[in-house]
Parts: structure tokens; C-alpha cells; sequence
């Protein structure tokens, strides 16, 4: 790459300068050129930016630096590509078990992540036992899985984004440290929002290397006077595990050490955009004789963000896989109805409802196979020789019940409880008004463009209720006979005389 912008770029340069130029470009490759010739191989950036050795070859003779390089060529990219710089590979920016859809990049690469003003001062036992009864006793937090449903509630309450939790992975709530990025997140430079990712990552790993550095050190017996107080609080950290070989502990966490980023500014964003869908959708679950608790899932999966799509291909506010969602839903070239939050709610329920039967009425065990599947439960169950999920998440571990399975209940009491006692925890906030859709069912072959005019509504507003027809409105293509529309009540007559649809044909949607 650096001599293509050596002998391409028209200039008459010095040996020496070139020598230069080669030496700051080579020390750079891994901060930036890695970065970016990855994204544009991965598509994130729709063409690589044309960037001259003029552009980044010092004006004067004061000495090349990699920091001047870096801030020249990041402010260059930033003024020539702002169009079309998207985010990196998700793999690339952190690696912190971060869902792509959180990362809260994408279409915001230059935006300032402010960090949230801290918490009201709240009863976190009072919340987590449940002192007002707001949730139903099947979901109340067992002793056995206490401490984990407690590490994501701080996950979800405590931390915004701009914190790192670097924890033991196998008991999540033993906290080595917590690293604010908040600065580097932050800073005017680079100007470009996933190099500061890149940048803010580089520094959680540092801080991770030193927890390592810490463990590694104890675990070959090192006495606590000798230790420095930051490797004392990393003894101090492992003391609730109450073991009576703390060389041993050592070693073990030291292969399972992990970053969580906190999810609490995400969270506060679904809390704001949730009542939009969460009265249909316990309507949806009351008429299926279902708890209501379990709407509090896409919390979970995706803080209720409709467009959410993972790097595994699961959509919407429930992410539905592919052939899942196929099951119960139309998912195909055109339409995808994973992407309704009412219509995946459907089928939310016929599949929790399925898993609850399969695993013997037993809620833990079914959402837990939301995550992992029944038949994969039913293992984790028979090896661990109980039903009891905290008896299984302890003493059940293999390669496919991992860190994702084996918490994915305890995530789903932490946001639920967070959701229950919201007003207690982040104090008065704005939320979005609710939808009151209709169902209007197509009775004859209809365009869609031809739907949203005798609608009055304006495409935004049409899709903000029948997202699964976004592919349909960019092509203007037909809608299949007996599809089902959600419309606002003003819509419906519009739809209906179009349709020549009688009022008996339009029916209240829940």
C-alpha cells in the first residue's frame, strides 16, 4: 500500500523522505491500515478513499510521527468518504460479546457517546426481591441464581457502554475491574467514531493483560504482601468464592476471564420506544394464557430496535432466526415478518408456549431453550441430574451450553426486573406513544404503493407499523391475497374502500 501511494502519487520525493514516510506508514499498519483495508474488503466502506502521499507527507521538517500520521489520514478519510463510512466488523471493533446492533455506530460514526447521568439512589434488594410485587411469583430470582441475575441487572442499570466489565466468565458476578473508555470514546480525534472504538478497545485489552498479569502472579503462589494494590484488589475480587485454595482460583479464572460492555444506555433507549408495542403485545400473550413477564424478552435480544439484524441473521425485536421464524411467519425474498413486532410477538408466544410444554412447565427451562433449544436443555438437564436451572448453569458445562446459554435467563430477569421497577431506577423519562394497530386483511392483489396512498399515510408512517413490507414498498410490488396489515384506525377506510373491503372484513387487531 505504500508504495502504490509512493509511485502513484505524482510527487518528487527525496530518499529520505521516502524512507521516512515507508517507516511511519509500516509502524501505522496495525492501528489503521488493518482497519480500514478490512472494512472496505467486509463493504463497510463503498470504496477505499483516495488518499495522496501529499495528504499525509509532513509540510515541514519536523519529524513523522505516527500520531500525526494517524490524526492527517483519519481527518482525511473523515473529509473524503463521510458519505460513506459505515462501521467496521463487529469482530474487529471490540470482540466484547457486543450484538452488532448495540454498538450504537452505525449511521452515528462521527456522534459523541455522552455517558448517562448516574442513577437515583434506589434499593437494589428491595428491586431484586421483588418488594412491590410487580412481577409474577414464576419469576421470582432463586438464591441459586441470585449473584448471576444480579451481575445483569448492574449490566443493564449500572454500566452504560462506555464501561467494560472484565468479570470471570464462570461466575459473572466476580468483578475484577471496571474500565472507563469514556475519554477515548469521546475525543476529538481520531475523527472517525470506530477508530476511537479501536482505540478504547486497545486500552480494555491493556487493563484485561494487567488483570492477567495479576491472576498469573497469585496463581504461582506469590504472598499478598508482595503483591501491588492493584493485584491485591484482584485477590480481594476472587474472596467471595470462598475457596479455601486461592492458587487454584487463580488459575481457573485465568481462563476465563471476559469483557461485558454494559448495556445500561441501550437499555434506557428500548425502555423509551417500548410502549409502542408492549400493550398489543401482552394482549397477544394474555389471549394465549401466557404470562405477561415474557415480553420483557426483546429487551433482551434486542432492546426493542426493529431493525435489529445479528451477525447470525436473526431479526427483529425478537430475533427470529431464518428457519425459525419460518415456522410460524412469512420470511422470504420480499416479505419478513420477523420484522413485525406484532406479528413475531405471535409467534413469540406459540414457540415459548411450545418450549414451556416440551420442558415441563418449568419458565426457566423454556426461555432458556429460546437460547439453546428444547433438546439441548433436556441434556443439560439429564447430565446435571435436576430441573433446577441454577443447579444446571453450575454444574452442567460443555461447548455448545456456553456463556450465552447458560446466562441467557438470568439476562432476561435482570432486564425484567430493571423494566418492572424502571421508575425507581432511572427516575422520569420520555417514552414513545403507544400503536394501536388494526388488521386489514388484502382481499384481492393489490400494489403496496397503491395500499400506502388510499392509507393517507406517509411511507414512514406506513412502515412504522408494517416493517416486514420494507423490501415490498422499494420494489412497489404486489401483496399477496390474505395478508395481513396493521393500520392506525384513521387509515383503515382509505384501505378499505380500495380493497372494496366491507367493515366486516376489518377486524380489531387485539
Amino acid at each position: 500500500m505504500a508504495l502504490r501511494l509512493l509511485f502513484t502519487s505524482g510527487m518528487n520525493l527525496s530518499r529520505p523522505l521516502i524512507n521516512r514516510i515507508l517507516i511511519a506508514i509500516g509502524a501505522t499498519t496495525a492501528l489503521i491500515g488493518a482497519g480500514l483495508w478490512m472494512a472496505v474488503s467486509q463493504g463497510y466502506l463503498d470504496s477505499a478513499p483516495q488518499v495522496s502521499v501529499a495528504q499525509i507527507a509532513p509540510q515541514s521538517d519536523a519529524p513523522l510521527s505516527i500520531e500525526n500520521l494517524e490524526s492527517d489520514l483519519s481527518a482525511s478519510i473523515s473529509s473524503r468518504a463521510t458519505s460513506t463510512l459505515q462501521s467496521p466488523p463487529v469482530a474487529f471493533l471490540d470482540g466484547l460479546e457486543v450484538n452488532p446492533f448495540l454498538l450504537g455506530v452505525v449511521g452515528k460514526e462521527n456522534q459523541r457517546v455522552e455517558t448517562i447521568p448516574e442513577n437515583p439512589v434506589f434499593d437494589r434488594d428491595l428491586v431484586l426481591n421483588d418488594g412491590d410485587s410487580r412481577v409474577d411469583k414464576q419469576f421470582a430470582v432463586s438464591e441459586t441464581l441470585r449473584e448471576r441475575v444480579g451481575f445483569w441487572f448492574d449490566v443493564y442499570t449500572k454500566y452504560d457502554q462506555n464501561r467494560r466489565i472484565i468479570h470471570h466468565q464462570k461466575f459473572p458476578w466476580i468483578i475484577f475491574k471496571v474500565v472507563d473508555v469514556s475519554d477515548i470514546i469521546n475525543a476529538d480525534t481520531p475523527r472517525v467514531r470506530w477508530l476511537r472504538n479501536v482505540k478504547a478497545d486497545t486500552f480494555v485489552k491493556a487493563e484485561q493483560a494487567k488483570v492477567r498479569t495479576a491472576l498469573t502472579r497469585i496463581a504461582k503462589g506469590v504472598p499478598l504482601e508482595k503483591l501491588n494494590e492493584e493485584e491485591k484488589s484482584v485477590a480481594d475480587a476472587l474472596a467471595p468464592l470462598k475457596t479455601k485454595n486461592l492458587k487454584t482460583t487463580a488459575r481457573e479464572a485465568l481462563a476465563d476471564l471476559r469483557v461485558q460492555t454494559g448495556q445500561r444506555n441501550f437499555f434506557v433507549e428500548g425502555l423509551a420506544v417500548s410502549p409502542r408495542y408492549l400493550s398489543s403485545m401482552e394482549k397477544i400473550f394474555r389471549a394465549k394464557k401466557l404470562p405477561i413477564e415474557l415480553t420483557r424478552l426483546p429487551f433482551v435480544e434486542s432492546s426493542f430496535n426493529k431493525q435489529a439484524v445479528s451477525k447470525v441473521g436473526a431479526s427483529g425485536i425478537w430475533q427470529f432466526m431464518g428457519n425459525t421464524g419460518r415456522k410460524f411467519l412469512i420470511v422470504n425474498g420480499k416479505i419478513d415478518e420477523r420484522r413485525s413486532p406484532f406479528k413475531a410477538s405471535e409467534a413469540a408466544a406459540m414457540l415459548l408456549r411450545e418450549n414451556h410444554m416440551i420442558l415441563g412447565r418449568s419458565w426457566p427451562l423454556a426461555i432458556t431453550a429460546w437460547n439453546h433449544g428444547p433438546a439441548g436443555v433436556r441434556k443439560a438437564c439429564k447430565a446435571a441430574h435436576s430441573k433446577d436451572l441454577g443447579t444446571v448453569v453450575a454444574k452442567y458445562h460443555s461447548k455448545s451450553f456456553d456463556f450465552a446459554s447458560s446466562n441467557f435467563y438470568s439476562e432476561f430477569l435482570g432486564a425484567l426486573y430493571a423494566e418492572r421497577y424502571h421508575d425507581l431506577i432511572f427516575g422520569d423519562m420520555e417514552y414513545e406513544a403507544e400503536l394501536q394497530p388494526q388488521i386489514v386483511r388484502v382481499q384481492k392483489s393489490v400494489r403496496i404503493g397503491d395500499v400506502i396512498r388510499s392509507s393517507g399515510l406517509s411511507m414512514d408512517e406506513f412502515l412504522m407499523m408494517n416493517p416486514d413490507l420494507s423490501d415490498v414498498v422499494k420494489s412497489n410490488s404486489y401483496l399477496p391475497v390474505g395478508f395481513r396489515l396493521h393500520l392506525p384506525d384513521q387509515a383503515r377506510l382509505g384501505v378499505e374502500r380500495l380493497l372494496n373491503s366491507s367493515v366486516n372484513n376489518i377486524a380489531l387487531a387485539y
